[in-house]
């Protein structure tokens, strides 16, 4: 048996092999998409448990959501590897997601948290809009990176609290001649992405934090693109970039074989999820904004 705890949230899972499943876990192709996780004996309450039969294609057989009790999934499959069998760790981090947000907490795709010590900024951003090339080069620039990919969240008096995410930067080595950047690698994947992994750079083995966001920006960047353009997120829109980045990984959007599972949307995920939009609405109301152009340039105006 292994438990996967962040935070406060615990999920437990019952495997024939857990060794084998352990060193999948502990993996770097897990670390790009899992937020910061203890395998741990110590929970004082499972949220939700995985029962992991035989071998093979990987497939979720049953489910069963708890309002109060802990949610259940029956899945069958081989231990997730890279460009083999990834659906299994998109499928914990749906279970995870959903986990978290019973605990109060939201899991939002596509975001990166980066601090120059005097601004700390939450950036949200559909794929290939240049997170990861804002991120790469704030590191270079001696920047804390607190999170890469999936950040989990927490609202706490009237502030957006930034308290884990992902510790692996994937990044296009492009960035190095166009944008200056000088930082190492740790690996690179199959399709040429320099891989970074910040813990090793950072001499963190395990990383947890307490950020509180100052602003949030949604990207809208690109290698081909000059200056800087900065506007300000008003009204319904709010609402709606809000929901789709912290509903997506919940409701499995980021799709995975054979089929993501539907999760509900219902009860304590729910008002946890309610309540993160409204405070947000409420309480950074001028300083949500999107940004247009350069990454380059547009960190700069950020962080000017």
């Amino acid at each position: 048996m292994l438990r996967i705890k962040i935070l406060d949230a615990c999920i437990e899972i019952n495997v024939a092999d857990p060794g084998k499943l352990e060193s999948s876990l502990k993996s770097e192709f897990a670390k790009r998409y899992l937020p910061a996780f203890r395998l741990s004996g110590d929970c004082s309450t499972t949220d939700s448990t995985i029962y992991w039969l035989k071998n093979g294609d990987f497939e979720v057989l049953t489910t069963s959501y708890s309002e109060h009790g802990r949610d259940i999934y029956v899945v069958k499959g081989d231990p997730p590897e890279p460009y083999v069998n990834e659906s299994p760790i998109f499928f914990i981090l749906q279970v995870l997601a959903r986990s978290l947000a019973k605990k109060g907490l939201i899991m939002l795709t596509d975001s990166v948290v980066i601090s120059s010590g005097n601004k700390n900024v939450l950036l949200l951003g559909f794929p290939h809009t240049g997170k990861s090339t804002m991120a790469s080069i704030a590191v270079s620039r001696g920047y804390n990176v607190y999170s890469t990919e999936n950040t989990v969240v927490k609202i706490e008096e009237k502030k957006l609290i930034a308290v884990n995410g992902t510790r692996v930067l994937v990044f296009d080595p492009a960035v190095r001649s166009l944008f200056g950047v000088n930082i190492p690698r740790t690996n690179k994947t199959r399709h040429g992405y320099d891989i970074l992994d910040l813990d090793q750079y950072m001499g963190n083995e395990f990383y947890e934090f307490d950020v509180a966001i100052d602003e949030i920006y949604v990207t809208y960047t690109s290698f081909s693109s000059t200056g800087a353009s900065i506007v300000p997120v008003k009204g319904r829109k709010i609402d709606k970039l809000l929901w789709i980045f912290a509903t997506s990984i919940i409701k499995g959007l980021d799709y995975y074989q054979p089929r993501h599972l539907d999760t509900p949307l219902d009860g304590k995920v729910l008002n946890t999820l309610t309540k993160f939009i409204s405070e947000i609405r409420e309480n950074y109301a001028g300083r949500i904004y999107e940004a247009f152009g350069s990454p380059l340039e547009v960190l700069k105006v950020i962080f000017s």
